[in-house]
């Protein structure tokens, strides 16, 4: 009888867990402050696109936007499913030198109604290239601010201006940057769903995010943030 019932248990869970919505990327949202900025991915369900244009043909509305407007708004009508935040901050910036401590994080946040929390990031690979700017001391760190559980040596190049590092359960990672130009962030990972049997939601997905660091006139920190408009790799690649 006891194993009937954990089969039963078992098969349920399972159900429960295929049945779990497909997704679809909608959009970043890019948010910048004095020295940081966060990139949040908005991914959502049920996400019909032929039906949300008959509906709109429907209202004749259709005429009054584009294309690329209407698909926008078909994955806007989709509900919100997962949202994770990518921060970026120098902090302790000062006028002389032009060495910077540099610290960013990987966060799953809660969309504006969102009732669910099903998916989750995997196999996150991190690429930092830089012009300009030379990296040294790199760290990861768990959610906790404990040192990574898992030993993860970064490739650096010899010139310190590439770097390549699986982040594994790591959710932050600090270093130090010397000089002022461009450092680049690029971003690979896998949406899982977020239960015991994890399966691919999304696979190859892409962030990438430019840092331009330099001075004004009167000597001051500035940095710009920009966020490449791509989402999958085979976007990038072309």
């Amino acid at each position: 009888m006891l194993i009937v019932i954990v089969v039963a248990v078992v098969a349920l869970y399972a159900f429960l867990e295929f049945r779990t919505s497909e997704i679809y990327f909608e959009s970043d949202v890019v948010e910048t402050w004095d020295y940081g900025a966060r990139v949040k991915r908005i991914y959502r369900s049920g996400v019909d696109e032929a039906a949300f244009f008959a509906q709109s043909e429907e209202t004749l509305v259709t005429a009054e936007f584009t294309e690329e407007e209407m698909l926008a708004a078909a994955l806007a009508s989709g509900t919100p499913e997962f949202c994770p935040a990518f921060y970026l901050n120098i902090y302790k910036p000062d006028g002389v030198t032009d060495i910077f401590r540099f610290v960013g994080s990987i966060k799953s946040e809660a969309l504006p109604e969102q009732t669910s929390f099903n998916f989750a990031i995997s196999d996150l690979h991190l690429e930092i290239m830089t012009d300009g700017v030379t990296i040294t001391g790199f760290e990861l760190t768990e959610s906790n601010g404990e040192p990574s559980r898992t030993v993860i040596n970064p490739i650096v190049s010899e010139d310190r201006r590439t770097l390549a590092v699986t982040l594994g359960t790591a959710t932050d990672y600090t270093m130090v940057l010397t000089g002022l130009g461009r450092v680049t962030f690029q971003f690979n990972y896998t949406i899982v769903t977020n239960g015991l049997f994890r399966r691919p939601a999304l696979e190859e997905q892409l962030l990438i995010i430019h840092a331009n660091i330099s001075r004004g006139d009167g000597g001051e920190l500035l940095v710009e943030y920009i966020s490449e408009p791509y989402s999958m790799i085979e976007e990038f690649t072309g």
